[in-house]
């Protein structure tokens, strides 16, 4: 029985993973952290202002994938219950 081998990684692969690790380099670069609680107040609402309803926790107008994941629990207990 022979192995497959994971499929090699190509040259647009490695391009993109290289483009974010200079952008992440400059992120950390850049950032110093913030000398009072102020600015720090500041820069938070600035992330806010930026990222508009994305800055807020959970999904506007619904619960997600709440109910499958309920439906999934609920599935594991019976089967804990049956024993299998």
């Amino acid at each position: 029985m022979s192995e497959s081998k994971p499929p090699r990684v190509s040259a647009a692969d490695r391009e993109h993973m290289r483009r974010l690790g200079d952008a992440n380099r400059m992120l950390l670069r850049d950032e110093h952290p913030p000398a009072t609680l102020r600015e720090m107040f500041d820069r938070m609402e600035r992330i806010e202002r930026n990222l508009g309803k994305w800055a807020k926790p959970g999904i506007p107008g619904g619960d997600g994938d709440l109910a499958s994941h309920q439906a999934y629990l609920e599935r594991r207990r019976a089967l804990s219950a049956h024993g299998a």
